[in-house]
């Protein structure tokens, strides 16, 4: 027997199905591509939105300790190779320290505080003459004027000790960092580097900074 041909409604058939068939294909392969592109968009973005919020948390950090030092200074000075005469200089001086705060320097005169208070119809004036003679914020021998003397790249520790005394605090390592402080938190601290050589061997003050003083 012979086969009968196909109809032509099968044919019809098979081709809507075949049309059908490459329409989803092709569907799901844009569908799958736009996702990948989508996502390599959002990873871009967040990587280079990424540095900009670094910089900002970095910022507080600079203002903060700038405000803690009113003053700073430093120098380069050749520091002196790593030997016994280094460790015996730096060895002498780690146990000045005396861990005891400096007073604070105050002058309290009792009669102009008198006075100002008996005078109620000057009272302004007499206020203003008061705050401009109060004495500036100083501690032991240590005030503004006395830091700005402080030369670095000549000044030596046992120069700054025998003018200034003893520090309050006093590290070491490789260099001496001393520290003068007084009772209300009003310090001058000075970073000396051992330079020279064996035979002429010196702390020299190679930085310095205050805060508190007026």
């Amino acid at each position: 027997m012979q086969r009968k041909p196909f109809k032509k409604s099968h044919k019809v058939r098979n081709i809507i199905i075949f049309s059908l068939s490459i329409i989803i294909i092709l569907g799901i392969t844009f569908t799958f591509l736009g996702q990948n592109h989508s996502n390599k968009t959002e990873q871009t973005s967040s990587s280079s939105s990424t540095p900009k919020k670094q910089k900002s948390k970095a910022a507080p950090t600079t203002q903060s300790s700038s405000s803690e030092d009113v003053a700073s200074e430093s120098t380069s000075v050749p520091e002196a190779p790593a030997g016994p005469a280094v460790s015996s200089a730096i060895s002498t001086v780690t146990d000045d320290a005396t861990q005891a705060p400096i007073e604070d320097n105050t002058s309290n005169s009792p009669s102009s505080s008198s006075s100002v208070a008996s005078s109620s119809d000057t009272s302004s004036d007499s206020s203003q003459a008061t705050s401009s003679s109060q004495p500036a914020a100083s501690f032991g021998n240590w005030s503004a004027t006395t830091y700005e003397q402080i030369a670095i790249g000549s000044a030596t520790y046992d120069d700054v000790r025998s003018a200034y005394g003893n520090p309050t605090y006093l590290t070491a390592s490789d260099r001496v960092y001393a520290t003068w402080q007084s009772k209300t938190g009003i310090k001058v601290s000075i970073v000396f580097t051992p330079t020279g050589n064996d035979d002429n061997l010196k702390l020299i003050a190679s930085s310095k900074s205050q805060s508190g003083l007026q």
